[in-house]
């Protein structure tokens, strides 16, 4: 099995697979979660984990800049993964696209 580089762009998706703006696109990297959404012409990945209680992030609803999760009404910035609520964080990767295809570097 090939290891994972640390540094590694891996395509995981294709642009038209990422839903309008304020809903959420789940991929799995190597067994990580991760939600795509898109911001105008920006897309960012964040793991799809809620800090606060596990939900899965691509189930919410992103406004302004933040997902807001369904479960409890968290809200996570996109940009840096930081919660409003607590000192708790969402990993934050680098997102870029590609040509038709997303990339995400993983680390």
């Amino acid at each position: 099995m090939k290891e994972l580089d640390t540094h590694e762009w891996i395509r995981v998706a294709s642009v038209s697979e990422i839903p309008t703006e304020g809903l959420g696109h789940a991929v799995k990297v190597e067994g990580i979660g991760i939600a795509i959404f898109r911001s105008g012409n920006l897309l960012y990945a964040i793991e799809d984990l809620c800090p606060h209680l596990g939900f899965p992030l691509s189930e919410g609803i992103m406004q302004s800049g933040q997902v807001i999760c369904g479960w409890h009404g968290w809200h996570i910035r996109l940009e840096d993964g930081a919660c409003g609520r607590e000192r708790a964080r969402t990993k934050v990767f680098p997102c870029e696209i590609r040509g038709d295809d997303v990339y995400v570097q993983v680390f």
